[in-house]
């Protein structure tokens, strides 16, 4: 029996809807009405109403990839299987985090995510020719960022690929830095406090993926 999670879906209906913000992100004022269901805990009948502050960034459609870069014990001069990472600033925090190479979509100028993902590979990895390995469904919408935000994330893998050094970062991602670690590194750096939250979902889908394919071994995390 395959578990449907669409069965319990419960959603409210969104009454308003106000952008009160928008740069990088948009900030929503959004007002939802809520039916009363038979089995509510409080077992009040009345329909109950709540306002919300809700994000997104509606210029990338919502939607956004985090791409896993996979280098083969064969390629590296470790002799260990290794990740990129990538070092930046984090505005919330106001100090330096790690991630996997993100960005979101933009119309006219991406065809699919693994058009995006190619990219952020390009421009924060800098790599070229890798195979792109899709780490979730075609049937899934993405994966929610958080409860309060409207983009979701679409992780990819990527395997091997050729080193760059012609592409061009964002102006804000002037203090980026790349560099390669061992898978074993990257799994303790992932639970560590200063990875995002995306890169660790992403990089514990892409150690799933290359463990179930041979391409990695238990004794290498």
């Amino acid at each position: 029996m395959v578990f449907d999670a669409s069965a319990r879906v419960r959603t409210g209906k969104v009454v308003r809807e106000e952008a009160v913000h928008s740069r990088y992100l948009t900030v929503y004022d959004r007002v939802v009405e809520f039916e009363a269901q038979a089995g509510d805990e409080t077992g009040d009948a009345t329909t109950r109403r709540f306002a919300y502050d809700v994000v997104g960034h509606p210029k990338g459609d919502f939607k956004f990839v985090c791409v896993a870069p996979f280098h083969s014990r064969e390629t590296t001069k470790s002799g260990e299987p290794e990740f990129t990472i990538v070092r930046e600033y984090a505005q919330g925090s106001n100090s330096e985090c790690i991630v996997l190479p993100s960005g979101c979509f933009e119309r006219g100028k991406h065809s699919t995510m693994a058009d995006v993902a190619v990219e952020e590979l390009h421009e924060e990895a800098r790599l070229t020719n890798a195979k792109i390995v899709k780490l979730i469904g075609d049937d899934n919408p993405g994966l929610l960022e958080t409860k309060w935000c409207m983009n979701r994330l679409f992780p990819f893998l990527s395997i091997g690929g050729e080193e760059c050094e012609d592409a061009v970062r964002d102006a804000e991602e002037f203090n980026m830095t790349h560099e390669r670690v061992t898978v074993k590194e990257f799994k303790q750096l992932m639970y560590s406090g200063v990875v995002m939250m995306p890169s660790i979902v992403t990089g514990q889908l892409a150690i799933d993926h290359l463990l179930r394919n041979g391409l990695i071994t238990i004794d290498d995390l």
